[in-house]
């Protein structure tokens, strides 16, 4: 009779794994399937828990999942290289607009010498552009500073090197991007007047009974396409010029 008490109690001891059936006196108990476990099988992957199928079936529908052909098939056709014809016609797009892009133009005195900065514009544009090979901006204002002219008794700390344009109807010419220099200490006033004199160019801007059609105007341009301003004499060359701006002398006759 004791020996039916031992044995049963011996019985009652532990737990049955429910993945391999054996005897395991301290089991593990799995919160996700709420079933015990031997230390072997404790883990969900070793006992393949119900739990890890579920979150499979789960991922497969979602993966399953495809875009409404009602969209016209653009998100597949996005997915797709564009052809060599489509991608040549975007790229010389790109490249039109970027070259009919002409700078802003902006003055306050008179309207003439905004036509001629127009004309002057759309005529380049009609020329082709060959760029050179791009330097750096330490060699290219190197290579100015041996080539520019200006007044000699300007200081040498004192000096802005710039490219001056001149549009002048009255000798029916126009000399581009001429190597100057100036002295920064100098109002924009006499920067017009040096360079002015420097190119050759007729300035009666002095005299009294100049009108403003035979007056001269000074422009600087901010950048290869940037905005162009039309300067006021009275400010200082420092706070309005750097070194390799581009300016514009032109003269306020009608185009």
């Amino acid at each position: 009779m004791s020996t039916e008490v031992q044995e049963t109690g011996m019985l009652d001891v532990g737990t049955h794994c429910a993945y391999c059936r054996q005897i395991d006196f301290l089991p593990f108990h799995c919160k996700y399937c709420d079933s015990d476990f031997c230390s072997k099988h404790r883990l969900k992957e070793d006992h393949h828990c119900s739990s890890l199928i579920n979150s499979t079936n789960v991922n497969n529908n979602t993966s399953n999942i495809t875009p409404n052909k009602s969209d016209g098939g653009k998100f597949f056709r996005s997915l797709l290289p564009q052809r060599s014809h489509v991608r040549l016609q975007n790229s010389n797009s790109t490249i039109n607009q970027n070259n009919d892009k002409s700078p802003t133009i902006k003055s306050t005195l008179n309207k003439s010498s905004l036509d001629k900065l127009l004309k002057f514009f759309k005529s380049r544009q009609k020329k082709p552009i060959i760029k050179s090979r791009s330097a750096s901006k330490i060699t290219q204002l190197a290579q100015l500073k041996k080539v520019a002219k200006g007044d000699s008794k300007i200081p040498e700390q004192n000096k802005i090197y710039l490219f001056a344009t001149v549009i002048d109807d009255d000798i029916n010419t126009s000399k581009e991007n001429v190597p100057v220099y100036i002295n920064k200490m100098w109002p924009v006033g006499r920067v017009l007047d040096s360079v002015a004199n420097l190119l050759g160019v007729k300035n009666i801007n002095i005299k009294v009974d100049t009108s403003l059609g035979e007056k001269l105007f000074i422009y600087k341009q901010t950048g290869p396409q940037g905005t162009i301003h039309q300067l006021e004499t009275g400010s200082r060359a420092v706070d309005t010029f750097s070194n390799m701006d581009n300016i514009f002398i032109i003269r306020g006759t009608e185009a």
